[in-house]
C-alpha cells in the first residue's frame, strides 16, 4: 500500500471560498461542517484529502449539497494536516497516516457520524465520497458496513485490489493522470451484483488533487473538469438511489 508521489511533493493551491453551511461539534473533539437541505432523505459523508479543511473542500461539499443531499464533512484529521517536511519524506508521511488516518483509528468517529445522521437527521440513505486518502476510508467503510448505499473515489490513493473485492456497495472511480491504472479493480466491481451501478472515468488531463486542495479552480479548464467530476458523482448516486 503506497501513497502516490504527487501527494507527497507539492503543497496545495490557495483558494478563497465562503462556505454556506454550519459547523457544530459531534463528540467533544470532532468538528463537523454540515450543509444542504435539512429535509433531505439522503446524505453524503464527505471525507476530505490530507489537507483537511481547505476552502476547496467546503466548496465541494456545498456543490454536492446543492443537488439535494445533506452533506456532512467531519474534521477527521482534527485540522492537523501533514507538515511540508512530512510531504517530502515518504516514511514520515506514512507514519502520519498510520497515527491519524486509518480505519481503526477513526472507527469511533465514523460510528458517531453515522449515528448522528440516522438518529438526529433521520437519514438512512447514506453515501460516501473520499478524496485521495479519503477514498481508502470509503472502501474500508463499505467493507465493514453494508448499510452505505454507494461511494465515490476521487483521485484515490492507498487502494489495493482487495479493497474492491471487499466492497459491499457500488463505487464511482474518478482517477487523474497521476494515479495507477484501476482497470483490474473496476473489473472486480463488474463481477458484483451491483455492477451496473458502478462507473469509472479517468481524467487524464488533470493532476492528482484537482477536485480537492490542489485544484486551481481559478483556471476555467480545471474548474470545468472538477464540475464534471462532481456531476458524475451526483448522477451516479442518483442512479443508485433509483435502484433502491
Amino acid at each position: 500500500m503506497a501513497f502516490i508521489q504527487q501527494c507527497c511533493d507539492t503543497p496545495p493551491v490557495q483558494a478563497e471560498y465562503t462556505p454556506i453551511g454550519q459547523k457544530f461539534n459531534l463528540k467533544d473533539d470532532l468538528e463537523c461542517y454540515i450543509t444542504g437541505d435539512k429535509d433531505s432523505k439522503a446524505a453524503i459523508i464527505y471525507i476530505y484529502d490530507i489537507f483537511c479543511l481547505h476552502p476547496n473542500a467546503y466548496q465541494g461539499a456545498d456543490i454536492l449539497a446543492k443537488s439535494g443531499y445533506r452533506v456532512i464533512m467531519p474534521d477527521f484529521l482534527r485540522n492537523d494536516p501533514p507538515t511540508m517536511e512530512m510531504l517530502g519524506d515518504g516514511a514520515a508521511f506514512m507514519s502520519y497516516i498510520k497515527r491519524k488516518g486509518t480505519y481503526d483509528v477513526l472507527k469511533p468517529d465514523f460510528e458517531a457520524v453515522k449515528n448522528y445522521l440516522n438518529s438526529t437527521e433521520k437519514i438512512d440513505r447514506i453515501f460516501l465520497i473520499g478524496f485521495c486518502w479519503g477514498a481508502k476510508m470509503v472502501m474500508n467503510l463499505s467493507a465493514h458496513d453494508s448499510s452505505y448505499k454507494g461511494g465515490a473515489l476521487v483521485h484515490p490513493s492507498l487502494l489495493e485490489l482487495s479493497d474492491f473485492e471487499s466492497a459491499q456497495a457500488p463505487m464511482i472511480i474518478l482517477p487523474s493522470k497521476d494515479e495507477r491504472d484501476f482497470t483490474q479493480d473496476y473489473k472486480v466491481l463488474q463481477s458484483k451484483p451491483f455492477a451496473d451501478l458502478c462507473y469509472m472515468q479517468v481524467y487524464d488531463d488533470m493532476i492528482h488533487g484537482w477536485c480537492a486542495a490542489r485544484g486551481e479552480w481559478a483556471d476555467a479548464h480545471v474548474a470545468s473538469r472538477a464540475n464534471e467530476a462532481f456531476r458524475a458523482v451526483v448522477q451516479g448516486f442518483a442512479k443508485i438511489q433509483s435502484s433502491l
